[in-house]
């Protein structure tokens, strides 16, 4: 229980709509909690993608939004774009008597091999709340990176070496599978090694 976000500083009852971001446990973990244990009586939405891969704990309570698709509950109305995170990660934009919020969640400007970059919405928002774990960080460009990746693994396998990769099962992991896949490709000494 400690480690739920602070329930009691809230009233769930007066909460009208619950914007999920995606799936990734630091986002929407204590939803079943939420929806179950508190007065919540409000509306959940999250895009198709994000519903598939938690539908099995949410599949009563949740609704789903298109990106792009405006809905209306009770006088705000929302919409969502794309976030360019994992598969259905969105942003979240919402209109309270004429004023625009935008709320980011994890989101990437950089497109990658299965991802299209976040987008940039249409409408300016009037007050933006966004994700910044990595806000004042530089990083390499993503063919550095890539190239770092992929030589390490060449040079480790090319010695007889085994190489574990940790990575979240959904997201990044895939995207290792597509660089991991075109290296293989472009290497015929290492087709004999399986991956």
């Amino acid at each position: 229980m400690a480690a739920l976000p602070y329930f009691d500083e809230i009233d769930p009852s007066a909460i009208d709509v619950l914007l999920v971001t995606h799936f990734h446990l630091d986002h929407a973990a204590s939803l079943p909690y939420f929806l179950e244990k508190t007065t919540f009586k409000g509306r959940v939405f999250m895009t198709h993608a994000t519903k598939a891969i938690y539908r099995l704990l949410l599949s009563d309570y949740v609704k789903v939004i298109d990106f792009h698709q405006t809905l209306e509950v009770n006088g705000i109305r929302f919409w969502c774009y794309t976030a360019g995170h994992v598969l259905g990660a969105a942003m979240f934009m919402v209109d309270i008597a004429g004023v625009r919020i935008l709320y980011t969640g994890d989101y990437s400007r950089e497109e990658d091999r299965h991802l299209k970059a976040a987008e940039i919405p249409q409408f300016s928002p009037d007050i933006c709340i966004i994700e910044s774990t990595y806000g004042v960080q530089q990083h390499q460009p993503r063919h550095v990176r890539e190239k770092r990746f992929t030589d390490a693994i060449h040079n480790t396998v090319s010695q007889g070496g085994r190489v574990l990769i940790p990575a979240f099962a959904l997201g990044r992991a895939q995207e290792l599978l597509l660089i991991l896949d075109e290296y293989w490709s472009n290497h015929p000494e290492l087709h004999k090694i399986p991956w």
